[in-house]
């Protein structure tokens, strides 16, 4: 029938329309061109700053993240707060501050422990990469999980899935610049934990700092 037809029609077209859609490859190389650099590719010149648009791009598309968002009308997870030279270098000198007071109970790093000759070579060594392994940053953005307030609200391990889905749409958006040179670094994680950072960070109680976004520029022709 007339009515057959035009049904059978409408489902071959919408068929034909899925199947192109299912061949769209148009987003992999956004995928594929993802990299965590590392500070020893990272470009030492002078020049070599990063413009604070490309920052607010990466935010912009950090937030556009998959969440629960209507959820008792809360706000995105996810919270970055950026830090710029200035910044950078107050949060490295409030870790090792952290460390200073606190190293015989915490041990210092990401749990190290030892003789206080040995704690000292630590802190020597991480004072200088304030100058040397991050001096050639431009940013690093603090990478916030906000705790959802109130009596209905999700399982924290979910908000923390959503921030990391923010972190990645930072990676994503990043591979728009070729230039540019981002990683995820956990940080010292006892000091990232601390009461200390929370209040350098304006963070509240409940909220959790998941380390921070690193941005700088890599070195020309560095090898992938």
């Amino acid at each position: 029938s007339p009515a057959a037809k035009s049904s059978q029609t409408k489902s071959n077209k919408r068929d034909e329309t899925m199947s192109s859609s299912a061949l769209d490859t148009s987003v992999l190389p956004c995928i594929r061109n993802r990299r965590s650099i590392f500070p020893s590719e990272y470009d030492k010149s002078p020049a070599a700053d990063v413009d604070p648009a490309i920052i607010r791009s990466l935010l912009d598309a950090a937030l556009w993240s998959p969440w629960h968002g209507k959820c008792a009308g809360n706000p995105h997870p996810a919270k970055f707060i950026v830090l710029g030279r200035k910044g950078m270098v107050q949060m490295q000198e409030l870790t090792l501050d952290y460390y200073d007071r606190n190293w015989k109970k915490v041990g210092w790093g990401s749990g190290r422990r030892g003789t206080e000759e040995q704690y000292l070579a630590w802190r020597k060594m991480t004072h200088g990469e304030i100058t040397g392994r991050w001096g050639p940053c431009s940013y690093m953005i603090a990478i916030v999980m906000q705790r959802q307030s109130g009596e209905k609200r999700l399982p924290e391990w979910e908000e923390a899935a959503a921030t990391a889905t923010a972190v990645q749409n930072l990676h994503l958006q990043s591979t728009k610049f070729p230039s540019l040179a981002c990683y995820w670094s956990s940080w010292h994680d006892a000091a990232r934990d601390s009461d200390e950072m929370k209040r350098f960070l304006n963070m509240k109680p409940e909220d959790k700092c998941l380390g921070f976004f690193v941005v700088a520029q890599v070195k020309a022709g560095q090898k992938d």
